[in-house]
């Protein structure tokens, strides 16, 4: 017997409202903005289709394993052509009223900083990718360790878990960056 389709998930990079499935700024294609995708493509399919953030996508997965190490709370943070997070609250992935939870690249770290794509200036994402650019991982480290930090201490969570290609390349440099600033915070 053929195995039936019963539906699709699909994850990507936000902003973007998984509750209506309609795409926003999404880094690397801002042509998408407003792009109903969850309605399109479950026409196109013909079943259901859930739209959510690839780093929502990834702190579900990790939070099935977690939860089995006694961790309930944490947030997964990915940092390669953008910076963001997902976040685990109490056992659940936490999305926020408007998907907006885990826009962690967007917290503003330095006024005045360098400009960001999001508009703003001196958010994480733009002081790690310049550090990234220019060669200097630890200070990439050292600033996303900053950004680490603040999310323990604002949501009180037991781990930080890092991800994404950019920190595939340097994992021990970017385990040590952000475990000090998130132990000189605890």
């Amino acid at each position: 017997a053929a195995a039936s389709l019963v539906g699709v998930g699909v994850a990507l990079p936000g902003p973007l409202d998984h509750r209506g499935g309609v795409l926003h700024r999404v880094t690397g294609f801002p042509q998408w903005d407003g792009f109903p995708l969850r309605d399109a493509l479950g026409r196109r399919l013909g079943v259901p289709v859930a739209v959510d953030k690839d780093t929502n996508a990834a702190a579900l997965g990790l939070a099935l394993t977690a939860a089995e190490d006694g961790a309930g709370s944490f947030a997964y943070v990915h940092l390669g052509t953008g910076l963001g997070a997902g976040l685990v609250i109490g056992g659940a992935v936490h999305r926020g009223a408007r998907t907006g939870a885990g826009e962690f690249g967007h917290q503003v770290i330095q006024l005045d900083g360098p400009p960001c794509g999001c508009g703003d200036r001196g958010c994480l994402e733009a002081l790690c990718l310049a550090a990234v650019a220019r060669g200097d991982v630890g200070e990439a480290a050292r600033v996303l360790g900053v950004g680490a930090a603040n999310l323990v201490g604002l949501l009180d969570i037991d781990l930080v878990l890092l991800g994404g290609r950019t920190v595939a390349a340097a994992p021990g440099v970017f385990a040590a960056g952000v475990g000090e600033r998130v132990a000189a915070r605890a």
